[in-house]
């Protein structure tokens, strides 16, 4: 997957007259700060440079996980969905994502720190669907949350909220939403443990597990094992110079969850791990209807096979 031509040409106008060490020592304190700092809910950026570091660095991404994860969503439900909010919107990349997929009437992206809202604005001038969205400031953990959409959608923020703020944001997503709430974190451990504090709350709340999950109860896995999905991102040639990339690609792991007020039946099976393809066999660790198990496809069930082989992470059968 790549990022929208628009999206990669407005950076790279961006770029211009840019010093490119300079923007790579911003883009690797940035990345230090994302692995190395804790997280307290403060301001990680606050520059021009900065900004435009991280949205090369993370857009991609970004996009490709809520592109995939909304995907996911929609295949699972029957959608009339006219309007979006993107909470924590950072530089754009989600409401990009949205738009491929959907073609809804408004879409409002709100932000806490001005310099990604300014640049996300910047980079959305020049696609005709994007320009004329409205951005909004807002701290997801000090504010009221008074917008109301049919989707809502959280990427990659609540591992940036303190643990003692985090059931307090996740309940103002699921009260701002008409229907449907998405929320995607980063594929790991700890990212996988917001993602079932969310289910949890949702569960509590009497609301309906659309995806990945394939049962409308807490999830069976263990505490030291994760579900995620993932996706292939295709670098462009500043994204691999600022990352001191060899590879032309890289695969995003994200975790994620789609929960509804309306009632969904998300029974079925879902592939938890890469499918290890071995000799005459493929074997997949799956969550089927709720339950953790390992099945076996041998090349006597032709259809099945062939169609396994295809599949990745994250996908369902």
């Amino acid at each position: 997957m790549r990022i929208p031509n628009l999206l990669e040409s407005a950076i790279e106008q961006k770029l211009s007259g840019v010093k490119i060490p300079e923007l790579k020592l911003y883009a690797s304190k940035l990345s230090e700060k994302y692995m190395y700092q804790a997280r307290t809910g403060d301001s990680l950026l606050n520059t021009e440079l900065e900004a435009l570091a991280y949205s090369i660095m993370r857009m991609s991404a970004t996009y490709g996980a809520v592109y995939m994860a909304l995907k996911h969503t929609l295949e699972q439900i029957d959608s009339n969905i006219q309007s979006v909010l993107d909470v924590g919107a950072g530089t754009g990349a989600a409401t990009w994502a949205i738009s491929e997929i959907l073609d809804v009437k408004e879409i409002q992206c709100l932000e806490r720190e001005a310099v990604m809202q300014e640049l996300g604005k910047e980079l959305m001038y020049q696609n005709k669907k994007l320009k004329d969205i409205l951005w909004k400031y807002l701290d997801v953990v000090e504010d009221t949350l008074e917008e109301k959409a049919d989707l809502v959608v959280a990427s990659y923020i609540l591992n940036e909220i303190t643990s003692k703020n985090r059931e307090n944001v996740i309940n103002k997503l699921i009260d701002s939403s008409n229907h449907v709430v998405l929320v995607i974190e980063p594929g790991t451990p700890e990212g996988f443990k917001n993602i079932k504090e969310v289910q949890k709350i949702a569960i509590q709340n009497g609301l309906n597990i659309i995806a990945p999950c394939t049962f409308q109860e807490e999830c069976q896995l263990s505490n030291k094992d994760w579900c995620h999905a993932t996706v292939r991102i295709e670098r462009t040639k500043i994204h691999r110079l600022l990352k001191n990339a060899d590879l032309p690609y890289e695969d995003e792991k994200f975790s994620y969850i789609a929960i509804s007020k309306v009632p969904c039946d998300n029974s079925g099976i879902r592939i938890l791990r890469h499918p290890i393809i071995g000799k005459g066999k493929i074997i997949l660790k799956v969550c089927h209807n709720g339950k953790i198990e390992e099945m076996v496809i041998t090349k006597k069930e032709k259809e099945l096979f062939k169609k396994v082989k295809k599949k990745v992470c994250g996908d369902k059968l």
